[in-house]
C-alpha cells in the first residue's frame, strides 16, 4: 500500500506544476461558483413580461365580461377561465402566478363611485409577491375603464340615480337640510345623463348615416376594490415550488454546480498524464521495477480520488464561508467519496480513448461538456426543462450533482441517497473495469 500512496503523490506533485490545469482544477471552479451564485442573488423572482392568471367569472353580466376584456387588453397579463376550485388549486401548485375572481352582482354597481360594489377577490402565489402589485394596478385601470364604460351607457345608470333618490326621501334619519339638497343633487345628475343620453342618440345616428364608427374618449378612473384570497399550501413533494423553499443560500445551488467542474478537470487531467506517460515510455519503465502494473493503476486512481476529494472540501470550505450550511455533513461526505470514485473510473476510460494527448484532451474535454451541459453543471437541476431534465439522466455528472445537492439543501433521507449514489458507484465500476483492462492490454 506504501508504494501506491508514493505513486499517487508523484502524480498529485507533477499536476501541481501545471500552473494551467492546476487553475481549472481550483481556480475555475471558484470562479464558476461565485460568478453563478451572485447570478442567483434574486432566486425567486421570476418577474416575466407575461403573467399567467386565472380568472373566475361568477357573476357573467356583460360588465363583467367588459371587465375580463380590458384586463386582457392590458398586453401583460395571459387570461385563463377557471372555475374557482381549479383555480384555487393550480394557484397553489404553482402553475398559475394569481386568480382574480369577480364576484356576483358586480356587473350590477361596477363602475359607480357612490355604490360600494362586490369585492374582487386576488389570489396570488406567496413565491410571486413581486407580481402581486402589478396585478393589482391592473385590476384598478380595468375597472377605470368599466367607469367610463357607466358614463357612456347614460341608461344603465340612470336607474341607480332614481333609487338613491327613492332611499333619500324615504330615509327619516337624514337631516332636515341635507335632504332636500341630496335630492336637489340628485335630479340635477340624472337630468345630466338624460341630455347626454340624448346627445349620445344623436352622435350615433349621425355616425351611421355618415357611415362612421361612433367613438368617446375620456380619462380613465382607477377605482376597485380589491380583497385578498389566502391560496398558500405546501407545494407539491418534489415540485420546482417545493425545492425553492428548501434552498437557505444562493451558494446552495451555485456551489454544487462549480465543484463538478473542477472534479471534471481532475478526471480530464489525470487522463492526459495517464497517456502522457503511456507515450512516453514512463509505464514501461514502471514496469521494470519492482512494481505491479495493479499498483501503478491504484497509484494513478489514487491520486485522482484525493485531488477529487481536494476540490470537493476546498468548495465546501469556501461556501460555507460565504454563507451555504450544509444540511448533512455525513451525507454529505459520503456524496463526496461516491462522487470521486465514479470519475476514477471516468479518467480511467477516458485515458485509452486515444493514442496521443491530444486526442484524448479533445475526447475528455468534449465529452466533459456534453455531461455538464446536460447533467446541471450549465443550467441547475432545480430549473431545467423537463425534456433537458430527461436526458440528463444519463449524465454522471446529474447524479454527482444530485448527491451534492441531496446533502447540501433537498434534506435527502439515506434511503433517497442510495439511488443517486448507487448510480455513481455502478458507473464507476463498469468505466474503471473496462479502462483497467484496456490500459492493462495497451502497455503489455
Amino acid at each position: 500500500m506504501r508504494t501506491v500512496f508514493i505513486m499517487a503523490l508523484k502524480d498529485l506533485v507533477l499536476v501541481t506544476r501545471d500552473w494551467l490545469g492546476m487553475f481549472f482544477i481550483v481556480g475555475f471552479p471558484i470562479l464558476m461558483g461565485v460568478f453563478f451564485g451572485s447570478m442567483y442573488s434574486g432566486v425567486g423572482d421570476r418577474g416575466s413580461t407575461k403573467l399567467d392568471v386565472a380568472v373566475v367569472d361568477e357573476d357573467g353580466s356583460p360588465m363583467s365580461a367588459k371587465f375580463v376584456e380590458s384586463l386582457g387588453n392590458s398586453g401583460s397579463v395571459n387570461l385563463q377561465k377557471l372555475l374557482r376550485e381549479e383555480a384555487i388549486e393550480r394557484v397553489r401548485r404553482g402553475q398559475l402566478i394569481g386568480m382574480i375572481v369577480i364576484p356576483s352582482g358586480f356587473g350590477k354597481t361596477a363602475g359607480m363611485m357612490w355604490i360600494e360594489s362586490p369585492a374582487i377577490e386576488l389570489g396570488v402565489d406567496p413565491s410571486r409577491q413581486a407580481e402581486a402589485g402589478m396585478l393589482q394596478g391592473f385590476i384598478m385601470q380595468a375597472a377605470g375603464k368599466l367607469m367610463m364604460e357607466r358614463f357612456q351607457d347614460p341608461a344603465s345608470v340612470r336607474p341607480f340615480i332614481q333609487e338613491a333618490r327613492d332611499k333619500i326621501i324615504s330615509n327619516a334619519d337624514l337631516p332636515v337640510a341635507s335632504g332636500p339638497l341630496l335630492d336637489q343633487m340628485m335630479t340635477s345628475l340624472d337630468g345630466f345623463l338624460a341630455k347626454w343620453q340624448d346627445v349620445q342618440k344623436a352622435d350615433q345616428e349621425s355616425a351611421t348615416s355618415e357611415g362612421k364608427k361612433s367613438s368617446v374618449t375620456g380619462n380613465t378612473f382607477e377605482i376597485a376594490r380589491i380583497k385578498t384570497i389566502d391560496v398558500t399550501r405546501e407545494p407539491a413533494a418534489g415540485s420546482r415550488e417545493a425545492l425553492m423553499q428548501q434552498i437557505r443560500s444562493k451558494w446552495d445551488i451555485s456551489f454544487p454546480q462549480s465543484m463538478l467542474w473542477g472534479v471534471l478537470a481532475c478526471a480530464a487531467t489525470f487522463a492526459i498524464s495517464i497517456v502522457r506517460e503511456r507515450k512516453q515510455g514512463t509505464l514501461l519503465r514502471l514496469q521494470a521495477a519492482p512494481i505491479s502494473r495493479t499498483q501503478v493503476l491504484l497509484g494513478k486512481a489514487m491520486a485522482c480520488f484525493l485531488a477529487v476529494m481536494g476540490v470537493i472540501i476546498m468548495m465546501v470550505a469556501i461556501g460555507m464561508f460565504l454563507g451555504m450550511r450544509p444540511r448533512s455533513p455525513v451525507l454529505l461526505a459520503g456524496a463526496s467519496v461516491c462522487v470521486a470514485f465514479c470519475f476514477v473510473g471516468i479518467m480511467t476510460l477516458m485515458s485509452v480513448v486515444g493514442k496521443t494527448e491530444e486526442a484524448v484532451s479533445g475526447a475528455a474535454w468534449g465529452a466533459n461538456m456534453i455531461m455538464a451541459m446536460f447533467g446541471g453543471a450549465m443550467i441547475p437541476l432545480a430549473f431545467m426543462p423537463h425534456f433537458i431534465a430527461t436526458l440528463s439522466q444519463a449524465s454522471p455528472v446529474k447524479w454527482s450533482i444530485l448527491a451534492l445537492e441531496g446533502a447540501i439543501w433537498r434534506g435527502f433521507t439515506p434511503i433517497e441517497m442510495l439511488l443517486p449514489c448507487g448510480v455513481l458507484v455502478v458507473v464507476g465500476t463498469l468505466c474503471l473495469a473496462i479502462g483497467s483492462i484496456r490500459l492493462v492490454a495497451s502497455t503489455v
